[in-house]
């Protein structure tokens, strides 16, 4: 059993950039790649950060590939974790919002209005996103003994905010988390987690 940190631990959230293929669609479980201004987004990101001991990441190539290339350079462990993997949207991945909206108007709208009760058609609640992303968060405050960096998606990292903040579900999806931003979190077991700071990227 692993014995609570007795210090506060820092966690910290990074958005994956600008990736191939078409912007502003339901991108959950696609796996396409960073483009180079993606690269870019999270290098400046990155910098603008404290130093990190560990990093976790989703499996997402997206942001798989930006974990192992700084845990390489700087010689950290990198865990891959699948609860940080973005929302599923179903049959709407890589459709555009209105393309969705055509191909199934009223799952679309129901979506819209209430997704923690409408998932999309084969695709995941929101309740789900927050059920494992709750799991992991708890699990890595728990665990973590050095500053540990998760590079993730901005549903994942909504559902985090929403956790620490006490957010509602209308308050949480008007939080703007373009490309490369990124949050830090002073996590101790046993107290309410703190938000130091929250970057969104240009």
């Amino acid at each position: 059993m692993v014995e609570p940190a007795a210090e506060p631990v820092l966690l910290g959230f990074l958005r994956h950039g600008e990736v191939a293929g078409p912007a502003n669609v339901y991108r959950g479980r696609d796996d396409a790649p960073l483009a180079p201004r993606g690269w870019q987004q999270m290098h400046a990101a990155l910098a603008a950060l404290p130093e990190w001991g560990a990093i976790v990441s989703s499996p997402a190539r997206r942001c798989h590939d930006f974990a192992c290339d700084v845990a390489t350079v700087h010689l950290l462990d990198c865990t891959v974790d699948e609860r940080w993997r973005e929302l599923d949207f179903g049959a709407w991945e890589g459709l555009r919002p209105d393309e969705a909206a055509v191909r199934d108007a009223e799952a679309h709208a129901a979506f819209v209005r209430d997704p923690r009760r409408h998932a999309p058609p084969g695709g995941e609640s929101l309740d789900a996103l927050d059920a494992r992303v709750g799991a992991a968060l708890g699990r890595l405050g728990a665990t973590a003994r050095a500053p540990t960096l998760v590079v993730t998606h901005a549903g994942a990292m909504r559902a985090v905010l929403a956790q620490v903040l006490g957010l509602t579900d209308s308050h949480r999806a008007r939080i703007a988390l373009t490309p490369g931003s990124s949050f830090v979190v002073s996590w101790l077991v046993g107290a309410p987690p703190l938000l130091l700071n929250l970057r969104c990227a240009d």
